[in-house]
Formats: structure tokens, C-alpha cells, sequence
């Protein structure tokens, strides 16, 4: 799995994609509005990645960082919201706007997002009520999960074991940012 890219925006597409070049390879990443914005042409970006593989396609979602993606994954695991319409979800309000819409079941607002009617509103709040407050770290619970993943990800794709890399995590601070969690985990695998 791809869990950040880090490279030269070259194009920026308005429906919702931008095409970066990491190392002479151009990959194309649907992003949401937000993280869209946060974007130049010519400039060096790192955006955060969920890859989704389905049988006839592999496509990757973009994000501006570790609480986006987290959510975008919260929201993808809803019944009846696919990757895109958690993309969507995301691009007609930031991040914030949308975790404080569900924690104070303002199903108004959610479904304001073209293709989201009320009931799939309101089955969004059920299922996800409570499950994205924001620690102390000011992070969100899944946004942590989600960096240790990460973490564990590139030490396997480096050719570490699953276990020795369970190990290592476990002694490490899930509080700390991508970089200082993978040079931590790696002394200790």
C-alpha cells in the first residue's frame, strides 16, 4: 500500500484531482476540495494516501493530512457511503466542520453534500457518534490508529516481520508525528 507521496504538484484538476510527480512518475490522486486548496502547481506537496483497490481499478485518495485521511476511512466503513461519496462528504466541508456535524447530530448540515439524502445523514451520525472526538493530543483516535498503520506499513515494506514490528510499536509514543514514530520503531525492530 502507498501511504504518502511526497513530490512536484504538475497538475490541478478542479474536479477534484491533482496529478503529482514523485521521482519521474506521475500519479493521479483524487483529493477532496479542501486539500485542493491547499495546493500550488510547481510547488513540492506531501499529501497522506488511502490506496482503494477494487477487481478492475486501483485509485488513490489524497489528503492533507493523517485526521483527513482517518476520517475519510471512518466514513468510508458506513453503510451506503462508497469512497467517493466520502471524498464528497469531505469536500463540502472541512474535516473539523464535519466531525463537529456528527458529534452534535446536525444531520442538516451533512446532508447538504450532493447524494447524501437525511436517512443516510442520520445512519452516518449512528455509526459514528463518538468515535471521532479528539484526544489530548488534538488528534483523533482513528487518526493514530491510522499513523501506527502507516508506520507498520513501511517497516514491512522495508522486509521487517509483522511481529518484531508489533513489538517495536507498542514501545513507541502514538503521539508523535510520522517521521519520529518510524525512526523510533526502527531502532527498536
Amino acid at each position: 500500500m502507498i501511504s504518502w507521496l511526497s513530490g512536484q504538484v504538475i497538475e490541478l484538476d478542479p474536479a477534484g484531482s491533482v496529478v503529482m510527480d514523485v521521482h519521474g512518475v506521475g500519479y493521479e490522486v483524487l483529493v477532496s476540495m479542501q486539500t485542493l486548496c491547499n495546493l500550488k502547481v510547481g510547488e513540492k506537496a506531501q499529501i497522506q494516501i488511502h490506496s482503494h483497490i477494487r477487481e478492475d481499478q486501483f485509485t488513490l485518495f489524497g489528503f492533507v493530512d493523517h485526521k483527513e485521511r482517518a476520517l475519510f476511512r471512518s466514513l468510508n466503513k458506513v453503510s451506503g457511503i462508497g469512497a467517493k461519496t466520502a471524498l464528497s462528504l469531505m469536500s463540502g466541508m472541512s474535516a473539523d466542520d464535519l466531525m463537529q456535524a456528527i458529534e452534535h447530530s446536525d444531520d442538516v448540515a451533512i446532508a447538504r453534500t450532493p447524494g447524501i439524502g437525511k436517512k443516510t445523514a442520520q445512519r452516518l451520525i449512528l455509526e459514528l457518534r463518538g468515535k471521532l472526538v479528539a484526544d489530548d493530543s488534538g488528534t483523533s483516535g482513528a487518526a493514530g490508529n491510522s499513523l501506527s498503520h502507516d508506520v507498520k506499513s513501511a517497516l514491512l515494506n522495508l522486509g521487517y516481520k509483522a511481529p518484531q514490528v508489533d513489538k517495536a510499536l507498542k514501545s513507541v509514543d502514538a503521539g508523535l508525528s510520522f517521521e519520529a514514530m518510524f525512526k523510533a520503531a526502527l531502532k527498536l525492530v
